[in-house]
């Protein structure tokens, strides 16, 4: 995932790391922690000027690689995913930021070893694009951007809980232009299961809030924050 696309991949992204670093910390305990899925490391960047000890995983290499070109050896970025991330020592907190969870596949075998990799009283924050956006917001319709000479067009098909989205670019090379292609999948799944899941996990607190707040989830919400702890 985000292989071809991984080099544009900033040029078209929300310029809101330090936004929701701002956001974000404010659940975190100090002390160490991961961010899981941090592409090309902007928000795990964030986080760590703001004091806190956290290094960044992702399944990309392309993304990792500009990860660490933004970064330097400021932050430390490895590869991995959700469900096999490497950790030396158990940790305070870990994060996984714009729509992780909803490419996992497995989100229980994910949630456990997250929940491994947890210090007792660690605290597990991350926020998912709701079935309301997936379904409603999403599904059957196209965006486009054009930045830099470059054109971006995201085509979305939805097929009972998945979600497809086929990511199309057309970069400029000379007086020609080079397309490239990719198709990701996301799945659409209501707050109730990943709430079931992480308490099935082990868990013992699972509160949820409309993103950038701390309201209650409405039907309408499009994107929810999860914020877990594990037992003391």
């Amino acid at each position: 995932m985000y292989t071809a696309l991984g080099e544009i991949y900033d040029l078209f992204k929300e310029d809101d790391d330090e936004k929701r670093a701002a956001y974000l910390s404010g659940f975190l305990p100090k002390g160490e922690g991961v961010d899981i899925g941090c592409g090309t490391g902007g928000l795990t960047h964030a986080l760590y000027k703001r004091g806190l000890g956290v290094y960044g995983v992702d399944a990309s290499e392309v993304m990792l690689r500009r990860a660490v070109e933004k970064a330097g050896a400021s932050v430390r970025f490895v590869l991995g995913d959700a469900e096999s991330f490497p950790y030396a020592h158990t940790l305070d907190f870990a994060v996984a930021s714009n729509d992780v969870f909803n490419y996992v596949g497995s989100p229980l075998a994910a949630f456990r070893h997250v929940y491994g990799a947890l210090k007792k009283g660690g605290v597990f924050v991350f926020d998912i694009s709701s079935a309301y956006k997936l379904c409603k917001v999403l599904a059957g319709n196209t965006f486009s951007e054009t930045k830099e000479g470059i054109t971006y067009i995201w085509q979305n098909f939805r097929e009972g809980n998945k979600l497809f989205i086929d990511f199309t670019v057309f970069s400029p090379q000379g007086e020609t232009y080079i397309k490239t292609s990719e198709t990701q999948v996301q799945y659409v799944r209501t707050q109730a299961y990943f709430t079931k899941a992480l308490q099935k996990t082990g868990f013992a607190r699972v509160e949820t809030y409309a993103y950038y707040t701390k309201a209650n989830v409405t039907k309408k919400t499009e994107r929810i924050l999860f914020v877990a702890q594990k037992s003391e």
